[in-house]
């Protein structure tokens, strides 16, 4: 059974380790990056990306036992939503650390001794990756190559569609 699902935004600097190290955080839109991830983050899966290779390695289901495919987008038009979204998230969370608002512990917001502080790691890693998407699949690239991964997944909203009108 072969599958296509989105990946989290927060296993990007694991998938994108050698990509980050040659290239930098710098994307162009439209780029896509194949590579490869581990099954289970938790897990002692073995390390797929080697920072001293600059090309990216390529999943092979008998070699990477312990990883799936990874394929991640940039876009451009992601990456402005993306900053529009922290932006309001880092607002919000300065107002509950000056007591301006009062709520339940938002994203970027740490307690340390008792008193809240902005998070500014979590708030710089996060910046680091606007405009990503990640797919994780077990379609080998000879079978689909990267740009058919992300149209099939876009395209999965159809399937969902005809499941719900045609009950």
């Amino acid at each position: 059974m072969r599958f296509i699902v989105r990946s989290r935004v927060t296993k990007a600097p694991n998938d994108l380790a050698s990509h980050f190290h040659w290239h930098g955080d710098v994307f162009i839109d439209g780029q896509v990056i194949d590579t490869i991830t581990p099954r289970d983050q938790r897990a002692a899966a073995a390390k797929s990306s080697d920072r001293k290779v600059k090309a990216e390695p390529v999943w092979d289901p008998q070699t990477h036992t312990k990883s799936w495919r990874a394929v991640w987008a940039y876009s451009a038009k992601r990456a402005v939503r993306d900053n529009k979204t922290l932006n309001l998230q880092e607002a919000k969370a300065r107002a509950v650390i000056a007591g301006d608002r009062a709520s339940r512990t938002p994203r970027f917001v740490k307690t340390r001794n008792g008193a809240q502080e902005l998070d500014t790691a979590s708030l710089q890693r996060a910046r680091r990756l606007v405009g990503l998407k990640g797919y994780v699949t077990n379609i080998d690239v000879g079978l689909m190559p990267a740009a058919e991964i992300i149209a099939s997944y876009h395209d999965l909203w159809r399937v969902d569609a005809c499941a719900f009108s045609c009950r």
